[in-house]
């Protein structure tokens, strides 16, 4: 398309936003990250968060940023899926020359396998599976949102790390270093006060705790499975429903499968050997699928003769 002059690849997840800037020929030129833009966090900062990330990006490229309507925008956002907040996003959206608006798992699957057929899992502060089959039929599993869904996720797996160090604060369960660690990232979380107790620690950070604070803390989960028997057995159970996805994704185990996400390199070795045989690295991530996305919508459309 005519005036367009630069591509934006968009992955708006829940914890981070990565954007990554390219020439209209592909040449990726810089990226640049900030925080969430979920749109559980409401449409408004969503764009926000993606217009200070996209201003980060032209700048760490030493560029001027032209005016929307010379920017190619592809963007996969999580929670696009849900129909109000989409509507939302798209009726506040600047005047970009091109945008292209998908869910995030959508971004991941287009970068896993570069538009080919394939099926992902994304493990990151959600969870959400696709495939793209041969004939062109899509499958989607989970990605229905916290706390009913996202199984096996950060949020998923940190919901159950607080719930275990409430166990282990009223000695229904042992106190060993997975629940010394939850007490420990609460409090690093909140105003410091001396005179609040473990208890009360816990409360007043449930009290305010998103779905990504309960993603951030998944992590002493991963940090403590070596020495905390609890902490393997959430790990444990979030690979069975990561399983559990793969199966119900491709029956037939025929499509290449990429676990994306930051949370698949501490779930894979917990994978059915025959699962974890099956897959693939990533070609590219979901900000390159992204930026797919927006130079598909630049190639001119077959009319009909």
């Amino acid at each position: 398309m005519d005036g367009i002059a630069y591509l934006i690849g968009v992955d708006g997840g829940g914890t981070k936003t990565l954007v990554r800037l390219s020439s209209p020929q592909g040449q990726v030129l810089a990226q640049a990250s900030g925080p969430g833009s979920a749109l559980r966090i409401g449409a408004a900062q969503a764009w926000r968060v993606i217009g200070q990330t996209i201003d980060d990006a032209f700048a760490s490229a030493g560029l001027r940023r032209p005016a929307d309507q010379a920017l190619a925008v592809g963007i996969g956002i999580a929670g696009e899926n849900v129909a109000q907040w989409s509507a939302d996003f798209r009726a506040q959206a600047p005047s970009f020359g091109v945008l292209e608006i998908v869910n995030d798992g959508v971004t991941t699957l287009l970068g896993a396998h570069g538009g080919a057929p394939g099926a992902i899992v994304a493990v990151g502060t959600g969870t959400i599976g696709l495939s793209l089959d041969v004939d062109g039929s899509r499958r989607v599993v989970d990605g229905w949102g916290f706390p009913s869904g996202d199984d096996g996720s950060g949020g998923w797996m940190g919901l159950r790390a607080l719930h275990h160090a409430q166990l282990a604060l009223d000695g229904r369960s042992p106190r060993g270093p997975l629940a010394e660690a939850v007490l420990a990232l609460c409090r690093t979380e909140l105003p410091d006060d001396p005179a609040r107790d473990e208890r009360a620690t816990l409360l007043d950070w449930l009290a305010q705790a998103d779905q990504a604070a309960f993603a951030r803390a998944a992590r002493p989960v991963v940090a403590h499975t070596a020495d905390d028997a609890a902490a393997r057995v959430i790990l444990q159970a979030a690979a069975a429903e990561i399983s559990l996805m793969i199966d119900t994704l491709d029956p037939a185990q025929r499509l290449p499968l990429a676990l994306c996400g930051g949370l698949a390199a501490a779930l894979q070795p917990y994978l059915d050997p025959r699962q974890q045989a099956r897959i693939v690295a990533p070609q590219a991530d979901a900000a390159d699928g992204a930026l797919l996305l927006a130079r598909r919508a630049l190639q001119p459309k077959e009319t009909p003769a």
